[in-house]
């Protein structure tokens, strides 16, 4: 029997740490370009968010969270699923809203993936909340299929296919939720809170049976060997039951800061109106 992976043993990809340096070095060229333009540097409030999306990639892909959840704990596994769908892209997106993505990008690239651009009407589609809400949980649902889910963790090509679908598909639904540049399809907040409510149901409908069915549902981690002083049962139960609180906590965060973003919004407004009304 084969050696169960450590919690402490980091894997070193060199895709993953070249893509997540370039990344990164993508990001600080923005930035710098924004102060350039503004006069001023990108507060925390932007920077914190990106780099913290690319430190969940990394503990996502390059963490013992990866091989313990190819063959060991589905629990491993499943956490990897959330945090590529949805905590990674939220986090990113969040860094790279306005002023960063409009100001920080060369007037010729930004023509391109701008709303009336190739690229930007492309996305468009790719974001409407008729293309990226069925697209996460088609994503979400086929690939928790329980033949579907032990075949393609066995076979690292499907496997890296699995793990890109859920997160460019989180990405789309979290651009379409956030919408981070300023446009004239900028739903109001409860009608985006309404698309991640309806998203979580295709979550609901993988991790709710993982925490209350009596038997196992995926033959790989049910035969696996029991390395970590958890039982196949306990394992599944634990999976689900983790992937319920952080979509739940994912939720919830998301409610608070649409609600509160209404509020300086409306705040805003109001300092308008009061300024336009003591005008002479």
């Amino acid at each position: 029997m084969t050696t169960a992976p450590g919690w402490g043993s980091w894997s070193f990809d060199p895709f993953l740490w070249v893509a997540l340096l370039v990344a990164a070095a993508w990001y600080a060229s923005m930035l710098r370009r924004v102060r350039r333009v503004t006069g001023r540097p990108v507060g925390p409030g932007h920077w914190l968010f990106y780099f913290s999306g690319l430190a969940v990639l990394l503990v996502a892909l390059g963490s013992p969270l990866d091989p313990i959840g190819d063959d060991r704990l589905l629990l491993a596994h499943m956490l990897q699923h959330v945090l590529l769908a949805d905590i990674a892209p939220p986090l990113l997106i969040l860094g790279i809203r306005a002023p960063v993505l409009p100001l920080g990008m060369p007037r010729s690239v930004l023509q391109r993936v701008a709303r009336r651009g190739t690229l930007g009407r492309v996305w468009g589609v790719a974001t409407s909340p008729w293309v990226a809400i069925p697209a996460w949980a088609a994503a979400t649902l086929v690939w928790a299929i329980p033949a579907v889910f032990d075949y393609s963790t066995q076979h690292p090509v499907l496997h890296d296919l699995e793990h890109a679908t859920l997160f460019y598909t989180g990405i789309a639904l979290w651009w379409l939720i956030i919408t981070p540049l300023p446009s004239d399809r900028r739903e109001p907040g409860m009608v985006r809170l309404a698309y991640l409510g309806i998203s979580r149901l295709a979550s609901a409908a993988v991790c709710l049976p993982l925490t209350f069915l009596g038997h196992t549902m995926y033959p790989l981690y049910a035969s696996a060997p029991r390395s970590y002083g958890l039982s196949a049962i306990t394992d599944q139960r634990l999976a689900g039951a983790s992937m319920c609180l952080l979509e739940f906590l994912v939720f919830g965060i998301a409610v608070a800061v649409v609600f509160l973003d209404a509020l300086s919004r409306e705040e805003r407004a109001q300092t308008l109106r009061d300024v336009a009304a003591s005008q002479p």
